[in-house]
């Protein structure tokens, strides 16, 4: 049950906050399942590089709440390069993770990523000069997909910030004795429970 914060969501409920009285039960911020797939929106597309000599650029996320298990599930259009070669690959990469709050930087991030499915393929070389077909698109080196998806997850993914507290709203929690705990995915969408500084 949601109590001080009952319908109030995001930048709203922590403006809402400061009329909260201080005697009142459990206060929780919800982020609904729209404005959770709008705070991951905010992070792509994303281009990092992998691998040593392989760019990766992940796109187009798509979002699903997982709250029998308290995680979150994000499909990503994946497109990748090669360095030195220039060849480029296409896919998709699937992955599920949990959320935390962090107190350093006020931020929510992803924490404890699995990546469930990653999957690409070569695309076809452009054709040579004088008209000469397109080279085949070569077949990914056996292991190669799963070494991406394990290095993406590891270096891109997780602790990846999705949303940062501004200093005024962190100041309004203070005033009320408040910092943002423990971090619930549900039905309803995302719960940040406040608690006591100090507690």
């Amino acid at each position: 049950m949601l109590q001080c914060l009952t319908g109030a969501t995001g930048a709203t409920g922590l403006a809402w906050l400061s009329g909260c009285g201080a005697g009142l039960g459990p206060r929780v911020i919800t982020l609904s399942e729209a404005e959770l797939v709008a705070l991951v929106g905010r992070n792509f597309p994303l281009t990092r590089r992998v691998l040593d000599v392989l760019e990766v650029a992940l796109s187009a996320p798509l979002l699903r709440l997982l709250p029998e298990r308290n995680r979150l599930s994000v499909a990503l259009t994946l497109r990748t390069r090669e360095r030195i070669l220039g060849s480029t690959g296409r896919g998709q990469l699937n992955f599920d993770s949990a959320l935390r709050y962090e107190p350093q930087d006020a931020s929510l991030r992803l924490t404890q990523v699995r990546v469930q499915q990653v999957g690409f393929e070569m695309d076809a070389a452009p054709a040579a000069a004088g008209g000469a077909a397109p080279a085949p698109a070569l077949a990914p080196a056996p292991g190669s997909q799963q070494r991406l998806g394990n290095a993406l997850a590891e270096r891109v993914l997780e602790d990846l910030v999705l949303y940062r507290l501004s200093a005024e709203r962190q100041a309004s929690l203070r005033q009320l004795g408040l910092q943002p705990g423990a971090v619930t995915i549900t039905a309803r969408g995302v719960e940040v429970t406040l608690a006591r500084i100090g507690v």
